[in-house]
């Protein structure tokens, strides 16, 4: 059997997968998912998933959240530093490849089914247009696609770390508040996971709303706001936290029609990350549509490009997988 090693390592979780490729592609033999901060580095989590294969896989792609420079990458928002030559060599693969997750993502999406995405907005995709990824996890990832004359190709991107430009009164205020604290502010601190604990921090700090004094107490204990936040917005149970989402979305609706804007993206708009499928119900499309056109004279290019919700949290992992699968077609 022909097997390989794909995985999408983020800056609070990491999901490996021992895959066997096969006629029309790959199965999935064994998936983990992880939490990083458990690990002093990647070769650790690694050396124990591997210890739990029923076999040596041949080769390995790791889509990685951070920029690959050359045969390394530093995650972003965590801290690993993780060398190609010395994964390959510590664990005797025949090759590895690096990529940044949000391109692993890219890989994917022209194979996705129409039952992994929840459609904003149909819109008059452009044949081979470009198509731009944005997805909120612990950060801010973002990359595109362009249409090489045979298929699309993946282009990393580190957008999420422009600079946050506010579009009303309320997040200017949000602007000023996270001034007083940060040297930058970009857009991965205004719409992450990151982001929603900023916002949050911001209406209570900032602007005095009050919180229960049970949840409170919660919040005060917990060493990640954002999963909690996330929870009793979608309980409707907390007014700071329904909030705080109602901001997160306002946010990423614009910057996802910056993001069209800059890259052209008449072939469509893809949301992905972790926190998007989870707060799904959360979302109204035609409020989110009414951000993402909002750019002047812009506006009717903008109202006819397709906007999709990658439904599937596993994109970056297929996106990987394939990436090992076509290596070893290719090999053989």
């Amino acid at each position: 059997m022909t097997s390989f090693v794909a995985g999408d390592l983020g800056g609070t979780k990491a999901v490996l997968a021992l895959c066997e490729v096969v006629a029309d592609g790959y199965v999935v033999l064994v998936e983990q998912r992880l939490q990083s901060q458990d690990y002093a580095d990647f070769s650790t989590m690694l050396a124990e998933f591997l210890s739990s294969c029923p076999q040596p896989p041949e080769v390995a792609a790791f889509g990685v959240a951070g920029p690959v420079r050359g045969d390394g990458v530093r995650l972003t928002n965590l801290g690993w530093t993780i060398d190609r030559q010395v994964i390959k060599e510590r664990f005797h693969f025949k090759e590895v490849t690096l990529l940044n997750d949000l391109v692993a993502v890219a890989q994917a999406v022209p194979t996705l089914a129409a039952q992994e995405l929840f459609t904003f907005n149909a819109g008059h995709p452009a044949p081979h247009g470009s198509i731009a990824i944005m997805a909120p996890g612990t950060g801010l990832g973002e990359a595109y696609l362009c249409w090489d004359g045979h298929r699309y190709r993946p282009y990393p991107s580190e957008g999420g770390h422009v600079d946050f430009a506010p579009t009303n009164a309320e997040e200017d205020g949000l602007l000023q508040f996270l001034r007083a604290s940060l040297p930058h502010v970009s857009y991965e601190q205004v719409c992450s996971g990151i982001g929603i604990a900023n916002i949050f921090n911001y209406l209570v700090e900032g602007k005095g709303m009050d919180v229960a004094s049970d949840l409170a107490k919660e919040f005060a204990g917990a060493k990640d706001k954002t999963p909690l936040i996330v929870a009793h917005a979608l309980a409707e149970d907390c007014l700071v936290c329904s909030k705080t989402i109602e901001i997160f979305l306002a946010i990423l609706a614009a910057e996802a029609g910056n993001l069209a804007v800059k890259f052209l993206a008449t072939g469509g708009i893809y949301l992905g990350g972790g926190i998007l499928p989870r707060i799904g119900k959360a979302i109204d499309p035609a409020l989110f549509m009414e951000k993402f056109i909002g750019k002047g004279r812009m506006a009717g290019l903008l109202a006819e490009v397709p906007v999709h919700l990658i439904q599937s949290s596993n994109s970056a992992l297929h996106g990987a997988a394939q990436v090992c699968a076509r290596l070893l077609v290719v090999d053989r």
